[in-house]
């Protein structure tokens, strides 16, 4: 490997007990889009930049440490969301052992929603971090770290002054992110060899992910919004086409998720990126998530046209008294059009659920399993209510039930922090696999997966994914 000036890690996620070896090959992976935004604005301001995706390169904990003593940075850049920050730092003091010379820089929504506290937990391990969007804040550090400058003067910042946490002023939000160059997807693992979206998210073996905005207008609890706030700030549709057309005609994508909040939100310019794909005749598939609030009949029908297979909507829970407390601004009625419309227009639809919300009871549960089993729903995803630092619900969790503060238990699709009051784990668990077996194995459902079967992936996905269900059911943990 050559030598550079800054190297970031996309950390994996195992326990930081582990140090050698990855427990399990991880069932989906994509790029980490953040830190490849990160690397190209560096390498537009003239660093030699590198990029070790842990996660999808299997990487244990002294290969990432071989890996960043061969190169001999002058700099990492470590990110971290709040499952992976034990094993960031488990990765910054080996760094800190070996190289102590090395300045260790953190960023992610982890770090910003919970700076005092990681700072408290993980003294020694971080030099300094990104709090919020870091594109501009990560050029002034490195000028100031080279030159001698106070990082005091830096905004977006904090770090440890004599065992007290600094912070440093806000910085702004980016508001014209066209000005943000294209991801560095030069610098990641070979994209078909090292990277799979999952099963019910893929409409082609080929596929990688764009996150094409940032911000978002909702204000749910669940939902930590610190880093991007409640603006909202789209890629131009020349910005998005442009993107789409490197990943297609360089990396051979054929199918792309657009993994926005908000990529339905901004109608005028999802109308223009309809418009161009129709234009380009790309011949790609494509798939997106959406509010219920914010799809129209005549716009899911142009995204049909465009190439668009499939559509998710957090539709979260089937009780209006928790929807309410969810403060999801989204109603019932408006759920049913946009499932009946997107099914109308020929686009398959997911929708996201979530059990063991505060206030949660076993009918409200059942009113859940009723609505997901009422919708024209071709696949769902079942996950576990999660309090993350940062979601406005974090600091009274506690009110609703039994919390785990614990980092490490930060994991939507086994019961992790949080369990309502009146359910253990164990019953949570069961009434998830009750659900997915419940929605999975009707037979008007297993019979239209089978008459939609099309290709020998499509044959694949449908198998393997009956099988995890079937497995989930007998081995439950």
């Amino acid at each position: 490997m050559k030598k550079v000036d800054i190297v970031f890690i996309d950390p994996p996620n195992f326990s930081s007990q582990n140090l050698q070896k990855v427990n399990n090959k991880p069932a989906a992976n994509l790029p980490n889009l953040g830190i490849c935004i990160l690397a190209a604005v560096l390498e537009r301001e003239g660093y030699s930049v590198a990029i070790i995706d842990a996660g999808a390169l299997q990487y244990s904990y002294k290969q990432i440490l071989d890996g960043i003593l061969v190169m001999n940075p002058r700099y990492v850049g470590l990110t971290a969301m709040t499952h992976s920050i034990g094993s960031a730092a488990s990765i910054a003091n080996l760094i800190k052992k070996k190289q102590p010379d090395i300045k260790i820089i953190l960023g992610g929504v982890h770090i910003t929603s919970a700076t005092e506290e990681t700072f408290k937990k993980y003294p020694a391990c971080f030099d300094v971090a990104v709090i919020g969007e870091g594109e501009s804040t990560i050029v002034e550090l490195l000028q100031a770290l080279e030159n001698g400058g106070g990082l005091d003067k830096v905004s977006g910042l904090a770090f440890l002054n004599d065992g007290r946490v600094v912070r440093t002023k806000p910085r702004e939000i980016i508001e014209n992110i066209d000005t943000l160059p294209f991801p560095a997807w030069h610098l990641l693992p070979d994209m078909h060899k090292y990277y799979r979206p999952s099963l019910i998210s893929a409409g082609n073996i080929s596929s990688s992910h764009l996150v094409t905005s940032r911000g978002c207008p909702g204000k749910c609890i669940f939902c930590d919004t610190t880093v991007n706030g409640h603006i909202v700030r789209g890629y131009s549709a020349d910005y998005v086409i442009q993107m789409i057309e490197i990943l297609h005609t360089k990396y051979k994508i054929n199918d792309i998720q657009f993994n926005d909040d908000t990529f339905v939100t901004l109608r005028k310019r999802l109308y223009d990126i309809c418009d161009r794909l129709i234009e380009k005749k790309y011949h790609l598939t494509w798939s997106c998530d959406a509010r219920a609030s914010d799809v129209t009949e005549e716009g899911l029908k142009l995204m049909k046209a465009a190439g668009c297979w499939q559509i998710a909507f957090g539709i979260e829970t089937g009780s209006k008294r928790i929807m309410d407390f969810l403060q999801k601004r989204v109603t019932y009625e408006q759920i049913h059009n946009a499932v009946s419309w997107a099914k109308k227009a020929g686009i398959s639809t997911k929708g996201f659920f979530i059990l063991g919300h505060p206030t949660e009871t076993r009918e409200s549960i059942q009113e859940t399993l009723d609505l997901m089993l009422s919708l024209d729903l071709d696949v769902v995803g079942v996950t576990f209510f999660t309090a993350y630092p940062g979601s406005p619900i974090y600091r009274t969790i506690r009110d609703y039930g039994e919390f785990d503060s614990d980092w490490d238990k930060v994991n939507t699709y086994e019961v992790g922090n949080f369990i309502p009051r009146g359910f253990t784990a164990e019953e949570l668990t069961q009434i998830r696999i009750n659900a997915l077996q419940h929605f999975y194995f009707r037979p008007k459902q297993i019979l239209k997966y089978i008459s939609n079967i099309r290709s020998p992936y499509q044959f694949f996905r449908l198998l393997t994914g009956g099988c995890k269900i079937v497995y989930k059911s007998i081995f439950p943990s």
